[in-house]
């Protein structure tokens, strides 16, 4: 079977995922927790810019830390924020030209997978919204109830994100053309992702992403 792979954020979508879940819990009356978030990403922000971590390093800590901001909730409460993060903010923010490849890749009944560092209960709810064979993302920690403000995976981020990828394959029991596949990823990060197909495709991809694009002539897509 020919499977088609998609990130999430800055592929398939251009609002990050940590940017939403901020701006709902603030609006709902998590105003110290919102800025505490925000306020402890800006050094290693800064760090990222000068070079000083790399850019897999700052998203893998902006993604472990994004669950500090429902803890405590609910899963009730926090249902609401996945749906409104998922529907209100995300699906939006579409890309339509990667929307037309998820499309048209739909339209040849090829196996479409989504993989993203974000948070599994909003990966999961685009993944239902776009139709996908299967998702995997950072699974959150919920005991008795209720979320701690932890990660209970690794951050699916460069060698795990392909890691995950080949895992949920395995799970779905299905045998994939991977030289006949296709991948779509925006991030440098990202290429042990891209490289599990024959067909990888950068999705305005950062200029360590571009450079390798280029150099090994992938498709690059920049508009839309």
């Amino acid at each position: 079977m020919v499977a088609a792979l998609f990130d999430i954020e800055g592929t398939l979508f251009t609002n990050p995922m940590g940017k939403g879940l901020t701006q709902y819990v603030y609006s709902h009356g998590r105003v110290l927790q919102a800025a505490a978030y925000f306020a402890s990403l800006m050094p290693l922000y800064q760090f990222s810019k000068l070079g000083l971590i790399n850019r897999e390093r700052f998203n893998t800590t902006a993604i472990a830390r994004m669950a500090w901001l429902i803890r405590g909730y609910g899963l009730r409460e926090a249902d609401a924020a996945f749906d409104w993060v998922a529907d209100g903010f995300l699906l939006p923010s579409g890309r339509k030209s990667v929307l037309a490849c998820w499309e048209k890749h739909l339209r040849s009944g090829h196996l479409l997978l989504i993989a993203s560092g974000g948070l599994t209960p909003i990966v999961d709810r685009i993944g239902a919204r776009l139709r996908a064979a299967g998702t995997a993302g950072t699974d959150t920690q919920v005991v008795n109830g209720r979320y701690t403000g932890r990660v209970s995976s690794p951050v699916v981020i460069g060698r795990e994100k392909a890691d995950r990828t080949l895992k949920l394959v395995s799970r779905l029991g299905v045998e994939v053309d991977w030289q006949e596949s296709s991948a779509y990823a925006d991030s440098f990060h990202d290429l042990p992702f891209l490289e599990l197909t024959g067909h990888p495709v950068a999705v305005h991809p950062d200029a360590a992403l571009k450079r390798v694009a280029r150099d090994r002539g992938w498709r690059i897509l920049d508009g839309g």
